[in-house]
């Protein structure tokens, strides 16, 4: 599931079971977390097996049942434009959470702020949590959507993708369900986003919703604050497979450690009019030496920005080797391996590169039994 699926799935979940986030969810989080950190500047930590912050609260009202877990959303005291961060990055590990299963809260006030503070250095300011765990039955609370015209101006003359983006933004969870901003798109097509409303979490709220539109418009780059601009991404398209073959009565699977460090599968750009799996076999020879039959059957996609002004959709397929002679592409690859699923699985860079390789052992497993 991509995070722009996963915009659509989420409801927000009040109740959970008293269960630990299994330890393949918690290596997941724990990856996308240190990346939102990493691009962010923030302190977001993700806090397993602590249920003291929801069993403190004194107030009745609102409060989450059964959680123990929760992502905390902090950052350096004084940092330009903290909340709004919190809320954006925030938001991304909320929709990650939802994509692999799991199910979450964003909480503002009814819980035990001091219960947070041990987690943070002395410089560092708290804005809020969010509960994540596996949801009870009738945990979640759905909730109505604005209509469109309560949160955007000039849509009529918008293009696809801005109506596309506002679609994203009328699911998006904010405080109180208040949604207190509007989006305008511009003649020189670019969209201002400006609060309409106050609020102690409002900069949290305008976060959220840049990223749903960020998500749902496919792609682009906002400026921080009230009155942030939004400028269209232009589009790319890469694709690659997971590779495998037979291994001890498992699989082991083929990554390729790529020139600036990080540990992924065979994978690149479209080229003329070739199609989706034409463009996996050809990277993958070009990157390993090996030759491949690609299974279209299972088809994923992650879509990412690899710079400034560009996103791109990666469509990965699996594959399996039928011969070549193996060595790393030097232009582009440092280091090839072979490695088993649960080697595989550490290694890999990106926590979006993880949940592809456990959707491919899924598939494979399933195939294996048919």
């Amino acid at each position: 599931m991509t995070l722009s699926e996963a915009i659509y799935t989420r409801a927000s979940c009040r109740e959970f079971l008293s269960q630990p986030i299994s330890p393949v969810q918690r290596q997941q989080l724990e990856k996308s977390v240190a990346q939102c950190n990493h691009r962010s500047g923030l302190h977001i930590q993700l806090i397993c097996g602590c249920p003291e912050p929801f069993h403190s609260s004194s107030k009745s009202w609102g409060r989450i049942r059964n959680a123990s877990n929760y992502l905390l959303f902090a950052g350096p005291t004084g940092s330009p434009d903290l909340e709004e961060k919190c809320g954006y990055y925030g938001e991304e590990l909320i929709l990650t959470a939802q994509a692999i299963g799991l199910h979450t809260c964003w909480v503002g006030g009814t819980y035990d702020r001091d219960r947070c503070l041990d987690h943070l250095a002395e410089d560092e300011e708290l804005i809020c949590i969010a509960a994540i765990g596996s949801p009870a039955p009738s945990g979640e609370k759905a909730r109505s959507l604005k209509p469109l015209e309560d949160l955007a101006s000039g849509w009529e003359e918008a293009p696809r993708w801005f109506l596309d983006g506002m679609a994203a933004v009328q699911r998006a969870p904010s405080a109180m369900n208040r949604q207190g901003y509007c989006f305008t798109y511009r003649k020189d097509g670019t969209v201002r986003v400006r609060l309409s409303g106050t609020g102690s979490f409002a900069l949290v709220d305008l976060g959220i919703a840049k990223q749903h539109f960020d998500l749902g418009a496919h792609g682009g780059e906002w400026t921080w604050g009230d009155g942030g601009v939004f400028r269209k991404s232009r589009e790319e398209k890469s694709c690659g497979a997971v590779v495998w073959r037979p291994s001890d009565g498992g699989r082991e699977y083929l990554l390729v450690r790529h020139n600036g460090g990080h540990w992924s599968f065979p994978k690149g750009h479209v080229e003329g009019s070739e199609t989706e799996a034409e463009t996996a076999a050809r990277e993958i020879l070009e990157e390993t030496g090996l030759t491949s039959e690609i299974h279209t059957a299972f088809r994923e996609q992650v879509t990412y920005s690899p710079k400034p002004g560009v996103i791109k959709d990666v469509i990965f397929f699996t594959a399996s080797p039928t011969g070549g002679q193996e060595h790393p592409q030097e232009s582009e690859i440092s280091q090839l391996g072979w490695f088993s699923f649960d080697e595989a699985a550490r290694r890999v860079t990106y926590s979006t590169d993880e949940e592809i390789l456990l959707a491919a052992e899924e598939y494979l497993k399933g195939e294996q039994e048919h």
